[in-house]
């Protein structure tokens, strides 16, 4: 797969508050961590389970592994770098997070990458055991997944648009007759359908072309995860947000395995998140996702 450098000159070293993805390929992925300061996003990461698995054996696609699938063009949750031999990585908050939990199963972990509105079918498929991708629970996941407790809650999503037009905006109605955006497949998406009435939606599977568009007038404005949204317009004085209250829409992001648990994994995972969220790892895993943000490539 061809690498470039993420458009518009991000540096996206994430801030304490992170944030869901597109692309296609597969590849191996890269997670140590490192410690740093304490993160104040975690607060709201418990939550209730879509399944009632109870203990007992675990079984996994392959035998000795743990094969996490994720949309890696998401940084800091799921991105490619090039390691110091220039090989390609995945790496990122999600898959530090899918590392542990491989750890704590004492199985071998794998990571693999696929368009992001393509996840459960590979899920569901049994090409990957589970998917962690900055996924909040909807009612249609939920209906073709099982999912962990919380382990990460962003700040709420904003609306992107051109500076000098974001007075135009005061209330999700007033983009009645705009081009909106947002990343396929994901609740930012289900904004613009159900909440912006009149709105033209402009799904994509990639939140770099999604910029790209709204930088070259082709789109009015985007719908995005909070903390993406705050990276961007840190590095992009030509944008603006609009100031529309979104804090109903923060839901904590969760794993996902196949529908009715039927490999026994989600009594592990949610103590492996219990474990990460209690003794200071998940702030690791920030840290190191901030860190390595800034080496982010297009996936």
């Amino acid at each position: 797969m061809t690498k470039k450098l993420l458009a518009l000159g991000l540096s996206l070293t994430m801030a304490l508050s992170l944030a869901a993805c597109g692309g296609n390929s597969g590849s191996s992925a890269s997670g140590s961590s490192s410690n740093t300061d304490a993160s104040t996003s975690q607060a709201d990461a418990s939550a209730s389970t879509g399944d009632t698995s109870t203990a007992g054996e675990i079984t996994t696609a392959e035998e000795g592994k743990l094969i996490l699938g994720t949309s890696a063009d998401y940084p800091p949750f799921e991105f490619h770098i090039l390691d110091e031999n220039g090989e390609d990585q995945i790496v990122g908050l999600d898959v530090a997070l899918g590392r542990q939990i491989a750890e704590d199963m004492g199985l071998e972990f794998e990571v693999i990458h696929m368009d992001f509105d393509n996840l459960f079918q590979l899920l569901n498929q049994g090409r990957c055991d589970m998917v962690i991708a900055a996924m909040e629970y909807n009612e249609e996941r939920g209906e073709n997944g099982g999912y962990s407790d919380g382990y990460y809650s962003d700040i709420p999503p904003k609306i992107i648009v051109k500076a000098g037009t974001e007075d135009q905006y005061t209330s999700l109605e007033d983009f009645d007759g705009k081009v909106v955006g947002a990343q396929m497949a994901t609740t930012k998406a289900d904004i613009v359908t159900n909440d912006m009435p009149g709105a033209t939606p402009s799904f994509m599977s990639s939140v770099i072309d999604l910029m790209n568009n709204l930088v070259y007038d082709k789109c009015d404005a985007l719908v995005l995860d909070g903390a993406v949204a705050d990276e961007y317009l840190e590095s992009n004085p030509d944008l603006a947000a609009v100031d529309i209250d979104m804090s109903g829409y923060v839901e904590p992001y969760r794993v996902w395995v196949a529908k009715d648990d039927p490999n026994n994994l989600l009594p592990s995972i949610n103590e492996t998140i219990a474990k990460v969220l209690e003794d200071g790892s998940m702030d690791a895993f920030i840290a190191e996702a901030q860190e390595q943000s800034a080496q982010a490539l297009e996936g």
